[in-house]
C-alpha cells in the first residue's frame, strides 16, 4: 500500500507543477486532513453547513446523469471532497476550482455544481475505463477535457461560448497545441490573456467543440470503440481518425 502511495505521488510529481505537495494530501485518510463524512464515499470540511452538505448531496446524482448521459453507464466510482472555504480549497492544492485525482474529485466552494462535478466526473470516468494512467497518458489533453466539456454543459465552455468566439473572431489553438497538460496550460493563458469577456474559456470551449462534433458522428460506440483500441495498443491519432 506504502509503495503504491507513493508511487502515485512521484507520478504527480512529475505531472502537475506547483501544487503538487498539497494535491498528494487526497491519499491520506480523510480525517487527517480535517474532512468529515456526510454520505458514502463524500467528504467536507468541517466548517460546511447542512444547508451547504444538502445542496451538495442533492447535485451529486444530478452531475452522474449528466455523466450517464454521455457515456450510457457509470463505471468509475470517486470519492468526492467538497470545500466550503479557500482555506480548504488552498489545502488540498486546488489552483482554479477543481480537479480530478486518483479518482478523487476535489472542489472549490465555487465548484459545487452539477456542471463542475460532471466535468470532473468525466475526467475520472475517461481514467477508469483506459484501465488507468498508463493507457489515459496517451489520450491528449484537449480530447480529455473536451469530452468533460461535452459532458457537462458548463456555460463558459459551451456552444454559446463557441459561438461567441466564432463571432467576434477570437484566436483560438489548434489541436496540435492542446496534447500534453503542459501545452494545454500555456495556450489557457495565452488565448485567454487578452479577452474582456470572463464568460469563456477559450481552450475548453475549443476542444469541447471538437469532441461534441465528433460525438455527433460516433456516437456511444464510436466512445467505447476508440478506448478500447486505445488500450489495445493503437495510438489515440489512428484510433480517432478512424472514426
Amino acid at each position: 500500500m506504502l509503495k503504491n502511495i507513493l508511487l502515485i505521488i512521484s507520478l504527480l510529481l512529475t505531472f502537475s507543477g506547483c501544487s503538487t505537495i498539497n494535491k498528494s494530501k487526497v491519499l491520506l485518510p480523510p480525517t487527517w486532513i480535517g474532512l468529515q463524512e456526510i454520505a458514502p464515499n463524500i467528504y467536507v470540511d468541517k466548517n460546511m453547513d447542512k444547508i451547504q452538505q444538502k445542496k451538495l448531496l442533492k447535485l451529486i446524482p444530478e452531475a452522474k446523469k449528466y455523466v450517464t448521459d454521455i457515456w450510457g453507464n457509470v463505471k468509475s466510482k470517486p470519492t468526492i471532497y467538497a470545500c466550503s472555504s479557500k482555506e480548504c480549497a488552498k489545502s488540498l492544492g486546488i489552483g482554479a476550482r477543481a480537479y480530478q485525482f486518483n479518482n478523487h474529485l476535489v472542489l472549490s466552494p465555487k465548484a459545487i455544481s452539477k456542471e463542475l462535478i460532471a466535468h470532473e466526473w468525466s475526467h475520472a470516468e475517461l481514467y477508469k475505463r483506459v484501465d488507468g494512467f498508463f493507457n489515459w497518458r496517451k489520450i491528449p489533453s484537449w480530447f480529455d477535457e473536451g469530452l468533460a466539456v461535452f459532458v457537462s454543459h458548463e456555460p463558459r465552455h459551451d456552444k454559446k461560448a463557441w459561438k461567441k468566439i466564432k463571432d467576434n473572431n477570437i484566436s483560438y489553438p489548434s489541436l496540435n497545441e492542446l496534447v500534453t497538460l503542459k501545452q494545454w496550460n500555456k495556450a489557457t493563458h495565452k488565448y485567454n490573456k487578452n479577452i474582456k469577456m470572463n464568460d469563456i474559456v477559450v481552450t475548453y470551449a475549443r476542444a469541447g467543440h471538437e469532441v461534441e462534433e465528433w460525438y455527433k458522428k460516433v456516437g456511444l460506440k464510436g466512445l467505447n470503440e476508440l478506448i478500447e483500441k486505445v488500450k489495445e495498443g493503437t495510438s489515440f491519432e489512428v484510433a480517432y481518425k478512424q472514426r
